[in-house]
């Protein structure tokens, strides 16, 4: 939800003035289909691609983790790895520069507005509104940069999964695991990023020591 609010100068009876706050708010739109199922799809897609090249084309060594090193130095590298790479796409893909322009330009237009005595809050309504449209504007396409973002780390953390024989759910495991299903998930993983990946692997090593003792 996108709210601006701006302070409305008007003159009254006498040739006083009093100051009346202005507000407009504007539902922020979710991510749009055509972003989310394209990513979904995407990710899926490399999910089980990575997961047959794994299996049957790459066959790489499969990399050891210690249950008591932390924190996964293997899975955390990769993850902040990833964050580097993908910091100049953030310049190119989806930028909210010029939505982020406008929706200022749009505030200060209503707020140039509200502080000229000799225009009514019924006047300066109108721009309050359009300020808060373009804020919503600016607010929708951060949340489809974040779909996108997510399908592009998810896709790239499953090849660095599968590439390199790196899993997790096999750290903490006593028995057999599910190689498509550790794959996925240290994948995934591996495309959250380093603040949730450490949070995760340090939830995994806690449990792991306290299984083993």
């Amino acid at each position: 939800m996108a709210v601006v609010t701006v302070s409305n100068v008007e003159q009254v009876a006498g040739g006083a003035t009093h100051t009346n706050p202005v507000s407009a708010s504007k539902a922020t739109a979710p991510p749009s289909p055509s972003v989310i199922t394209p990513s979904m799809v995407a990710v899926a897609v490399a999910i089980v691609g990575m997961w047959f090249a794994y299996r049957y084309a790459i066959k790489p060594t499969t990399i050891g983790i210690a249950k008591n090193y932390v924190p996964y130095a293997g899975v955390v590298a990769s993850a902040a790895a990833l964050e580097r790479l993908l910091e100049p796409l953030s310049q190119v893909l989806m930028p909210t520069t010029a939505a982020k322009t406008t929706a200022a330009q749009s505030k200060t237009a209503a707020q140039a507005d509200a502080a000229n005595a000799q225009t009514t809050a019924a006047d300066v309504q109108p721009k309050v509104e359009k300020a808060a449209s373009d804020q919503a504007d600016v607010e929708a396409l951060r949340n489809n940069r974040a779909v996108l973002f997510w399908a592009i780390a998810s896709v790239c953390g499953l090849g660095i999964s599968g590439g390199f024989g790196l899993f997790l759910l096999q750290s903490i495991a006593t028995g057999h695991v599910n190689s498509f299903l550790d794959l996925a998930v240290t994948g995934l993983t591996i495309g959250a990023g380093t603040k949730p990946t450490h949070d995760l692997i340090t939830s995994l090593q806690a449990k792991a020591s306290g299984s083993s003792s």
